[in-house]
């Protein structure tokens, strides 16, 4: 058989749409899963741009980001729920878009496929959470402000028994209040609602008032933190709520998990073009067997660390999250004497770098 037939033939048969794309962007081959999706006929689409099946308002910057690929095949689009792609009757629907160059004819493979169903179930499963959180919010926020008061003020007026269960009520009430407030911003960070401001921001400022912030914490716990006299200064391109954010939730881990009398050490330095900086603990470490899943969600290294640590198993994975948007990577790893450090690279600042594209659709590069 043809081998041109043999290709034709495992292109049809696969449940998803296939288009094959030139170097000059035409469609060169179609598979008919792609009549069902776009609702064109095979031979309207052979031979025709590729720009035709993106939405109008995206097609200028889509022969762009064509022209990126081209030129550096090696550049993958990554999975995205945000693409777009047009009918021929002009509906629109959300895709998934998966690439592949074949560098012999300089073609390009691209497969699509429709997620329609997916992205409704996602916004469904996402509203509810969204609504449930919020409805929950407030008044557990009063029921925590109301039971704080009581355990204050009832010392010495209240039997030792009804101090004791006003403290275990209040210590919950406060992780429950924890608990949805990271289920609420995790909702926002993969809705996409989060739109970062990047700001020229000097790291160990950053990192001295987060420690100060999170001080009483440490008291509490009988921590001592302190930032790393090695460390050395960087400016970094971005947003300073969220920064801060991961700062927190990275001290507050690193604060739940050290023993009594113990330090965190904080420290920074500059590589290249990146700021670089690193939370240290004296704790009892990462498992082995947690350390695959130590950025999922509801990711607890016991079924006993919420209630002993007072945790949600979110805070790692809003962290994650986080700096990745920023255009980052965080890490982590076994501290040198026990415990565990937690790396986090960011961009370092450039006076000339792209103005921030938050708010702006991705745009498949088919």
């Amino acid at each position: 058989m043809d081998p041109d037939d043999v290709l034709r033939s495992m292109i049809e048969v696969c449940p998803v749409g296939i288009v094959v794309v030139d170097s000059g962007g035409n469609m060169v081959l179609v598979n008919g899963e792609m009549e069902r999706l776009f609702g064109y006929a095979p031979d309207e689409l052979v031979g025709q741009s590729v720009d035709i099946l993106v939405p109008g308002g995206l097609r200028a910057k889509h022969a762009g980001y064509r022209g990126q690929f081209a030129a550096d095949p090696q550049i993958r689009m990554a999975r995205s729920r945000n693409l777009s792609a047009r009918r021929k009757d002009g509906t629109e629907f959300p895709v998934e878009v998966g690439l592949n160059p074949l560098p012999a004819n300089g073609l390009v493979v691209c497969a699509i496929v429709d997620i329609s169903d997916r992205s409704r179930i996602d916004a469904l499963k996402d509203e509810f959470v969204a609504t449930v959180s919020h409805e929950l919010r407030t008044p557990l926020t009063s029921i925590a402000g109301a039971l704080g008061l009581l355990v204050g003020n009832g010392h010495g007026t209240l039997p030792a028994s009804a101090m004791r269960m006003l403290t275990i009520a209040y210590t919950n009430t406060q992780r429950l209040v924890r608990l949805v407030n990271s289920i609420l911003t995790m909702e926002k960070m993969e809705s996409g609602k989060v739109v970062f401001v990047l700001k020229r921001l000097e790291v160990q400022s950053l990192l001295k008032r987060a420690i100060e912030a999170n001080q009483s914490l440490a008291e509490t716990h009988g921590v001592q933190m302190r930032l790393d006299a090695a460390s050395t200064p960087g400016d970094i391109r971005a947003d300073p709520d969220w920064v801060d954010q991961v700062v927190t939730n990275l001290l507050s881990n690193a604060i739940k998990f050290s023993p009594r009398g113990e330090e965190i050490v904080i420290a920074t330095e500059t590589r290249g073009g990146t700021v670089h900086f690193s939370v240290r603990d004296h704790g009892h470490g990462v498992p082995d067997d947690f350390k695959a899943r130590i950025f999922g969600k509801f990711a607890q290294a016991d079924a006993s660390d919420a209630r002993q640590h007072g945790g949600t198993g979110l805070g790692l994975n809003i962290v994650k999250q986080i700096v990745t948007r920023l255009g980052g990577r965080v890490d982590f790893g076994d501290a040198p004497g026990g415990g565990a450090i937690f790396h986090v690279e960011l961009p370092a600042w450039e006076p000339q770098a792209a103005s921030e594209r938050d708010g702006e659709p991705d745009v498949p590069a088919l």
